[in-house]
This record gives structure tokens, C-alpha cells and sequence, in this order.
């Protein structure tokens, strides 16, 4: 294994890690706060988190290529509404929704041919078609079609691929931290807005939540931008649905709800669709989900 890919691998892991604290974190703090003000807390300390790692390393919070980073961002905060409006409610597990929003790959795969002029050929369609079916054994496994939270946090994956496929043109010139500060700030502006209309004081119990959160999601929105940076990471990008795992692992430890044998399988099919096609895809095509 090369020293790059050993870095690219290093940093995904560390994301998962991090982006599984704070969707728990969301959950957690989800009966003491508005989701989005969670949110709002989340991102704009994630900003802070980018200025501190920024100025740490020496590196410099400008970015250079606009037009992507604006694309990167609004999509990226489009997708965060759709996830933390999902974390914010009871009416699905925390695995479930990382299992939905991790689906993200197959639609860059899908937009990879008008997008990225990419040819997609069979072998990846059958890794698609075997992660959309395992999409459907999830809706039909009790989140069912007509709960609109379900099909809220797969149009925010939508959503999410195609801030992904910006994040690729940009990670490439474009310091990690400030792709991050760039992010962070739009979606933490915008998540304000949302909740001023409903906005209350934080009560004690939600303090905890709320940092570890901020914290964890700034840290991973750093982690992924340095895994973007490593070349070969893009061929790892399966390690990403250790998230998967780690999610529905501590959901079930930390709030006592474990997974069916249907939600298992529903995910099982989603990862290794997802495998599959980060496999069989070019590096320019391949992402890192979350």
C-alpha cells in the first residue's frame, strides 16, 4: 500500500468515525433543540473548526475556483437540510438514514456519463441496480414510501452526489480547510435563517449534544476534504460505508434500537452496490460518501 493511500484510507476512516458522532449527537439532542438550530450550531462551529486547523497548518482560508465552491456549497447545505431534518425526528433510525444518505455514490455514478462524460458500463449498472434495490427493501422494511422522511433523506443523497462532484474538481487546488470554512459558513447562514422564526434558548441538556456535534462535523468535513486531496482515496471510497456499521452499531448501544433482519439486508444490498461501483468506476468518478 502506498504512502497515499494510506493517508486516503486514514482520513475516511477518521470521517466515518466523526460524521457518525454527530449524526448520533443530532439525534441525541433532537428532544431539547429545534433541528435546525442544531444544525446551525453544527456548521457554524464547523467554520470555526476550519479557521483553527487553517491557522494551526498554515493554510490559507481563500478559494480560488468560486464557481465550484459556490455549486460544492449549495448543494452540500440543500442536502444537510434534507439529513438534519431527518436526525431531528423520531420517524426514522439514525442507521437507516446513513444507510439512504449513503447512497450517494450510485447517483454520482448515474450523473458521472452527462456530468463528468464518464462511460458507465454494465457491470456498473448492475452494481446501481443491486444498491437502489437495497433502497427498497429499506422503504418497504417499516420506513415505507409513505413516510416522506425516508424519501427526504435519498433526495438529499441526490442532492449530496452532486456537491461531491464539485468537491473532487475542487480538492485538487483547493485547501481542505478552506473548501470547509467555505461550506460551513453557507450552510450555518442558512440553517440561522431557518431557525429564527422557531429559534429558543438552549437548555443544559442539549449543551452536550451540541458541541460534540459542531466538533465532530467540523473534523469530518476536514477529514473528507484531505482524503479528497490523496489521489488513490477515491479507490477506497468503499472503506466509507464503515459508517453504515459504526452508525447502526451505536445507535443500538447508545439508544437501544437495533436493526431488523430486513433493515440489515436492505443495507447489506446498499453497501455492496455502493462497493461495487466505487470499484468499477474511474477515479474521477469514484467519491467519498458523506
Amino acid at each position: 500500500m502506498t504512502p497515499e493511500l494510506r493517508r486516503g484510507v486514514f482520513w475516511i476512516v477518521v470521517s466515518e468515525l466523526c460524521y457518525t458522532v454527530m449524526r448520533l449527537a443530532a439525534r441525541a439532542g433532537a428532544s431539547d433543540l429545534p433541528w435546525a438550530e442544531f444544525a446551525a450550531a453544527r456548521f457554524l462551529g464547523g467554520a470555526v473548526v476550519a479557521i483553527v486547523a487553517a491557522r494551526a497548518r498554515g493554510r490559507s482560508l481563500r478559494v480560488g475556483d468560486r464557481r465550484n465552491a459556490w455549486l460544492r456549497s449549495l448543494f452540500g447545505t440543500a442536502s444537510a437540510v434534507c439529513l438534519f431534518h431527518a436526525l431531528g425526528t423520531r420517524h426514522i433510525a439514525v442507521g437507516d438514514a446513513t444507510v439512504l444518505y449513503a447512497t450517494a455514490p450510485l447517483w454520482v455514478a448515474v450523473f458521472s456519463g452527462p456530468m463528468l462524460r464518464e462511460r458507465v458500463g454494465r457491470t456498473v449498472w448492475t452494481g446501481i441496480a443491486v444498491g437502489f434495490a437495497g433502497v427498497a427493501v429499506l422503504l418497504q422494511a417499516g420506513i415505507a414510501w409513505r413516510n416522506p422522511t425516508a424519501l427526504l433523506v435519498v433526495a438529499g443523497s441526490v442532492s449530496y452526489a452532486i456537491a461531491l462532484l464539485r468537491l473532487r474538481r475542487l480538492s485538487g487546488h483547493e485547501s481542505s480547510e478552506a473548501i470547509a470554512l467555505h461550506m460551513s459558513l453557507t450552510a450555518g447562514v442558512t440553517m440561522l435563517l431557518i431557525a429564527l422564526p422557531s429559534i429558543r434558548a438552549v437548555r443544559a441538556a442539549a449543551y452536550l449534544p451540541l458541541a460534540a456535534g459542531a466538533l465532530a462535523g467540523g473534523m469530518g468535513q476536514l477529514a473528507v476534504g484531505r482524503a479528497y486531496a490523496q489521489a488513490s482515496a477515491a479507490r477506497m471510497s468503499a472503506l466509507t460505508y464503515s459508517g453504515v456499521l459504526f452508525t447502526y452499531v451505536a445507535e443500538a448501544f447508545l439508544f437501544r434500537r437495533a436493526p431488523s433482519l430486513v433493515q440489515c439486508a436492505g443495507a447489506a444490498l446498499v453497501v455492496l452496490g455502493g462497493v461495487l461501483v466505487s470499484g468499477l468506476m474511474t477515479p474521477a468518478a469514484a467519491v467519498v460518501a458523506e
